[in-house]
């Protein structure tokens, strides 16, 4: 079975958990792996389902992550078996309604969320925080797809001298149905995995960079050419 569920902005159900720091030292965090660059954790919630947590360096402006994410033609080209996914609205310059399809192997139906988004940097550090809110109530539910439930993330983006961008993940999303929980947890991870590496191959060199969008102010003070 390869359905799995791809961290995205459009993916996750904010909480106050979320904004939790990426530090693991003095955890309740476990470690899982260390490849390509990538570090992967998991932990334990109230839930059966785990959290999981991915961090990963690499060269990128902080406006890059964000257009990236916000180029929905793009995503199922990146995100681990995403399918579609459309913005509905964009109320704000910072904040994003989307629908977002998953593809799941038969006879398991297909999965959908519907998330309002924003994002949010701090003045002194430079630090990009997104954070994302279920809003289901937007669309109606699609009789052929099953809707994520118990779903959550944030995005810290930090940045660091010499144009390095330090992106951690932090999240957890139930596949709802009748998928067991060991099964959840297991792809749950997986796709966050994969969705990392897709995620450094495209973004370090790709169109989006030197492109900083109004409102996020880049280490180098580059001249913001519009949201």
């Amino acid at each position: 079975m390869q359905f799995s569920l791809p961290v995205l902005l459009s993916l996750l159900l904010f909480s106050t958990e979320a904004l939790a720091d990426c530090e693991v030292s003095g955890s309740q965090w476990q470690h899982v792996k260390s490849k390509h660059q990538i570090e992967l954790y998991r932990r334990k919630s109230d839930s059966a389902v785990d959290d999981v947590m991915a961090k990963t360096l690499l060269r990128s402006d902080l406006s890059a992550f964000i257009l990236l994410l916000r180029d929905t033609e793009q995503g199922p080209k990146w995100i681990a078996n995403a399918r579609q996914i459309t913005l509905l609205d964009r109320p704000q310059t910072n904040q994003d309604l989307v629908h977002s399809v998953f593809n799941a192997p038969w006879p398991i139906r297909d999965r959908d969320l519907v998330t309002r988004s924003h994002y949010e940097q701090d003045p002194d550090s430079l630090v990009l925080t997104l954070i994302v809110e279920d809003a289901s109530e937007s669309l109606p539910k699609i009789p052929t797809m099953v809707r994520l439930q118990g779903v959550w993330s944030s995005w810290t983006l930090t940045p660091f001298p010499a144009n390095q961008l330090e992106i951690c993940y932090q999240g957890s999303a139930d596949a709802a149905g009748n998928i067991p929980h060991w099964l959840a947890n297991r792809m749950l991870l997986d796709g966050t995995f994969k969705t990392f590496v897709a995620l450094r191959k495209i973004l370090p060199n790709s169109i989006y960079q030197n492109k900083p969008l109004r409102g996020i102010q880049e280490p180098t003070e580059k001249i913001p050419n519009g949201a």
